[in-house]
């Protein structure tokens, strides 16, 4: 493991203290993982490695993402949910028998085993130290994704013209007027009577015919 990827792994580990504190736990397993997508299987999964499982210990785990430059090099190792979830992988002394099994090389050619979990098989652990399945986890991230703040009064972008200009009284119109008003004349608020179907304007003979528009709908 490199010194910069020891480093952010600390910087995680600094964040869950809280909750680890709340769990009780004063020297947990704790490590990150990158949380990928496999080609024939569903969902995310993680790898773990040989020595990680043969612990026989629970493995807390925040996801990363790499952040890369135009070459390709890792600049960066950052949170993979922006609500920093903590994970928890339920140690498993069956896990020889249960998960696919990996080869691997590393730099040195050295052969090192690693095994591939599925992500759903851990929990979230809350800030309170309460766990929580997987799927409910995801259930309520989406269920959050849903939410909208709560609607306005009205979705127009016109102001309430009924609370703020109250219609004036005493403003007759002629017939002539009705017939022959130019569109140059028409106001905003007129507009937005129309519009709104509400009576609004300060022009009589048009809130009669909204009125009338409305009571035949």
């Amino acid at each position: 493991m490199s010194n910069f990827r020891k480093d952010r792994e600390r910087e995680f580990f600094s964040y869950h203290m809280p909750t680890f504190k709340n769990i009780g736990i004063a020297d947990p397993f704790f490590t990150i993982k990158t949380a990928f997508f496999q080609k024939g299987k569903y969902g995310r999964h993680v790898q773990f490695f040989e020595w990680e499982l043969k612990k026989g210990e629970d493995i807390y785990v925040e996801f990363y993402d790499n952040k890369s430059d135009d070459s390709g090099k890792t600049v960066d190792i950052t949170p993979m949910y922006g609500d920093r979830p903590l994970f928890k992988f339920k140690s498993n002394p069956f896990y020889s028998e249960e998960y696919e099994k990996k080869e691997n090389l590393n730099d040195k050619g050295e052969t090192y085993i690693t095994y591939v979990v599925p992500v759903n098989e851990c929990v979230a652990v809350l800030n309170t130290g309460q766990e929580i399945s997987y799927a409910l986890y995801e259930k309520r991230k989406e269920e959050a994704k849903l939410e909208v703040p709560q609607l306005q009064k009205s979705l127009s972008i016109f102001p309430d013209f009924e609370e703020t200009f109250p219609p004036k009284a005493g403003i007759e119109i002629s017939n002539e007027e009705i017939a022959d008003a130019p569109l140059s004349e028409i106001t905003i608020r007129d507009l937005a009577a129309i519009m709104l179907m509400k009576p609004v304007s300060a022009r009589p003979w048009l809130n009669d015919l909204i009125k009338q528009t409305k009571s035949e709908i």
